[in-house]
């Protein structure tokens, strides 16, 4: 079971929501948004019924993940917060464990090959305002297995279970580096761009049902990627992008 009282004492100031089970921690952070939670607050659950990925996808959620969403009041948009994130991540399972982590643009973190973490900020609005973001994190700890259409592109930090520390320490880890990290942005690209495997790559995506290939060359503070082809510069800013072989 999670441990509230270790996250609260791991993070004093901050409103704290736990759920062994919930359909999807985002949904639960949007609607705490909507109530008046602060900046900062946090939710993290066990296990997801419901959760989703990028462009509706479903993002498998069993026992032995962590996951957890923070509400972000920020004028950060939510490109930049997603790069924020994933460098926040990458920070936090580093001290914790030394691993190192690489980035595939944009929301992705992988360990030797194969995704350990996805990432969903959105944005919360009151019909034309924003009220702020809430921030989606996945994060493979310890799952043994996966379903079959993941197990090739799917990992857990640790899939035999002896993790150094309790989803607990992860979430409290991942949540100040996300705070430490706001003030500054977008400093934080220099340690994105660096860990993006995408840069420098043969890469392509579609647009308007027209697929394209070209050289991943940059990526700009708001989290797009900008890629030089044949026709052209363009800058990807949503969309599903695939490394060619």
């Amino acid at each position: 079971m999670l441990n509230e009282s270790i996250l609260k004492t791991l993070l004093p100031d901050t409103p704290v929501r736990v759920s062994e089970v919930t359909v999807s921690t985002n949904s639960d952070a949007k609607e705490w948004l909507m109530q008046g939670a602060t900046h900062g607050s946090l939710i993290i659950a066990r296990r997801q019924t419901g959760g989703k990925g990028r462009m509706g996808r479903s993002f498998a959620s069993a026992e032995g993940g962590l996951y957890m969403s923070i509400v972000l009041r920020s004028p950060c948009g939510a490109g930049e917060l997603t790069t924020l994130c994933a460098v926040a991540v990458r920070r936090a399972v580093r001290q914790l464990t030394g691993i190192i982590l690489d980035i595939k643009w944009v929301n992705d973190l992988l360990h030797n090959g194969k995704k350990v973490c996805g990432i969903l900020c959105e944005g919360v609005w009151n019909g034309s305002i924003l009220l702020g973001y809430v921030a989606g994190i996945g994060l493979n700890v310890s799952q043994k297995e996966f379903p079959p259409d993941l197990k090739d592109i799917a990992a857990s930090l640790y899939p035999d279970g002896n993790a150094p520390a309790g989803p607990e320490v992860f979430a409290s880890e991942i949540h100040k580096e996300i705070i430490r990290l706001l003030p500054g942005s977008p400093g934080h690209m220099a340690e994105y761009r660096s860990a993006c495997l995408t840069l420098g790559k043969q890469i392509r995506w579609k647009k308007e049902e027209k697929t394209y290939t070209g050289i991943a060359r940059d990526i700009d503070n708001n989290g797009s990627l900008i890629a030089e082809t044949e026709d052209g510069t363009f800058r990807i800013r949503s969309g599903e992008v695939s490394l060619e072989k």
